[in-house]
């Protein structure tokens, strides 16, 4: 019998050195394919592909030993090797199931197949990438599932320090996955591979503020058929009608009740909402209502998106003699043409001046000239930022969009982060945000141990002295206060689960500044202000909310199903913000959870 367990012994360590070898070398193999892959430089993937399959063949050849399988019920060995064999196992279905496939496409591979040439996005280039890469992800999502469910606080700390290092391998690799298969999942069919379809493109105006940027001030019609992409119609919002008596959508009453009804009767405040899929259901409304078409979709962007992705392009020439470039595109759309066309006929003179900016941009995308992974930068710091959005008619494709940046959605629990929401709307009928600077704190007790609190507090500035504002075109200045004073409505929401229990104005103001409705939206509280600035003034308010105290049942006191779920259950404090002009400075603490 001894001479049995030491033969074993020695079978066993044996095995575990070769397995242990084989994974760490796989573990460079592993980082050297995701650097290719983040590159776009996939030319030796087929190399690293053998390399990670010969080496995660070694270590569960290894691992799948009865000798092994035996010794992984012995205690304190057995955490050890069961945890081996579960790396062993997820490393193998990454090198099998997702490197071998994609290491056949290495030719091809690149960012270039998603890049328009000559107006035309190659459909089958994206279907064959498609049926390899889809997989692929699925493969990678299985394999990281798997490491997650192994408990590593029983093996010894070398062990224990790789199993950290794959999770987090794993959670930083796998946003970029989802968003991989979900582009090739939709792409195909929003490209009109099954039949012709027409997008609307909806241009913020942030010089006049809306929660979700700003006023939907131009639109463009988008025709995509078999990859052919043509911009179509286009319309400032001043084309669509204004009765309140005849709203583009049914009012809903909640949400009326907080941003007023006319947002669904005035397309300038379709984007008061903080929620993205309420403001292009409202676009479409109108472009149906009014021209006739229903959208398959609704995207929106906005100058700074724009600026972003003239970095990738270069500047565009235009017909008035402008050239727009990502050093001026936000100042030249959102203030320098209103102070060249003020006077009789200025409204009219910047659409058109808009129009032209937003087709000289697309043909620049259109033509395929910028560099492919220069654009996609560009286009994914845009959605980082919330300032590029989309929404889908189609109920199968706006359940994929609605887990994505893209969504521009709340999230409806505390999972993944306890989020905070702060809101701005202009109300001066203006362009004066351009002289608007905010900055909002959020302070979080959620990892304390008293029940948990948020408190956000908010900041408006105007950086106008009383002389420039006097100086202002009516139209930037708005003609109601005449450059004396503006007035920006501000949104706060709390996190699911909690209750606004406190709202004030700290500084800053006159009589009409002052704390307004407060209700519920989106399953969350809500704190409403108005807000009058002078030229030069700051004004600071601030809203808390409590968690809400569990009840008989399981339930919350606010009775609300999303509460309910969130007691108890609160994440990391985060704070979203509108995406301004000038973008809010932010700060979230958290007491208890390690400072800042």
């Amino acid at each position: 019998m001894l001479l049995l367990l030491l033969a074993a012994g020695g079978w066993l360590t044996q095995r575990v050195l070769t397995a242990k070898s084989a994974l760490e070398d796989a573990e460079g193999v592993v980082s050297e394919v995701a650097a290719q892959l983040a590159s776009g430089d996939a030319s030796t993937l087929p190399e690293a592909s053998e390399a990670l399959g010969r080496l995660s063949a070694t270590a569960l050849e290894q691992s799948a030993d009865p000798v092994w399988r035996v010794a992984e019920s012995v205690p304190g060995l057995g955490p050890n090797l069961a945890a081996v064999r579960a790396v062993a196992e997820s490393v193998d279905q990454i090198a099998r199931e997702a490197v071998a496939p994609l290491s056949e496409l290495s030719g091809t591979l690149t960012l270039d197949t998603l890049r328009p040439s000559a107006g035309r996005i190659d459909i089958a280039s994206i279907t064959a990438l498609s049926q390899r890469a889809i997989p692929a992800a699925q493969a990678f999502r299985q394999a990281a599932a798997r490491i997650a469910t192994v408990d590593f606080t029983h093996t010894v700390p070398p062990l224990a320090a790789a199993g950290q290092r794959l999770n987090e391998q794993f959670a930083q690799a796998l946003p970029a996955v989802d968003s991989v298969e979900t582009a090739l999942t939709l792409a195909p069919d929003m490209l009109g591979a099954a039949g012709p379809r027409s997008y609307l493109l909806v241009f913020q105006n942030l010089a006049e503020t809306t929660a979700l940027g700003g006023t939907a001030a131009a639109l463009a019609e988008i025709t995509v058929d078999n990859g052919l992409i043509s911009l179509g119609r286009q319309a400032s919002s001043r084309d669509f009608g204004k009765d309140l008596n005849a709203p583009a959508l049914p009012v809903d009453a909640g949400v009326a009740e907080i941003f007023n009804p006319y947002m669904y009767a005035t397309l300038n405040l379709a984007t008061s909402r903080p929620d993205f899929p309420t403001a292009a259901e409202i676009a479409s409304a109108f472009w149906q209502r009014d021209f006739g078409v229903t959208p398959d979709g609704v995207i929106s962007a906005d100058p700074v998106a724009l600026a972003h992705i003239l970095q990738a392009t270069g500047p565009v020439a235009l017909e008035t003699g402008h050239e727009l470039s990502a050093e001026n595109a936000v100042s030249l759309l959102l203030n320098q043409i209103y102070i060249e066309t003020a006077g009789p006929g200025g409204q009219e003179a910047s659409d058109a001046f808009f129009a032209l900016a937003a087709r000289a941009v697309f043909d620049a995308v259109s033509a395929g000239d910028a560099d492919a992974r220069d654009l996609a930068e560009a286009v994914g710091h845009g959605i980082e930022e919330n300032r590029i959005m989309m929404w889908s008619a189609h109920p199968a494709e706006q359940a994929v969009l609605a887990a994505t940046p893209l969504a521009g959605i709340l999230p409806t629990d505390n999972a993944a982060a306890s989020v905070t929401g702060v809101y701005f709307r202009d109300m001066s009928v203006s362009k004066i945000d351009y002289y608007l600077r905010t900055a909002a704190t959020l302070t979080s007790s959620a990892c304390g141990a008293e029940p948990p609190h948020f408190t956000a507090q908010v900041e408006l500035h105007s950086t106008l002295t009383q002389e420039q504002a006097d100086a202002l075109p009516e139209f930037v200045s708005g003609g109601v206060w005449q450059g004396k004073q503006f007035k920006t409505q501000v949104f706060v929401y709390g996190p699911p689960g909690t209750t606004l229990s406190g709202a004030e104005i700290e500084a800053g103001g006159d009589e009409e500044t002052f704390v307004g409705h407060s209700g519920a939206d989106l399953g969350r509280p809500v704190a409403t202000y108005w807000v009058m600035l002078s030229p030069g003034e700051t004004v600071t308010l601030s809203a808390r909310f409590d968690a809400d105290a569990p009840v008989a049942g399981g339930a919350s006191a606010s009775g609300t199903a999303s509460a309910a779920a969130a007691v108890g259950t609160f994440g990391p404090a985060a704070l979203r913000t509108t995406p301004m002009l000038n973008q809010t400075t932010t700060t979230v603490i958290q007491s208890g959870c390690g400072g800042r």
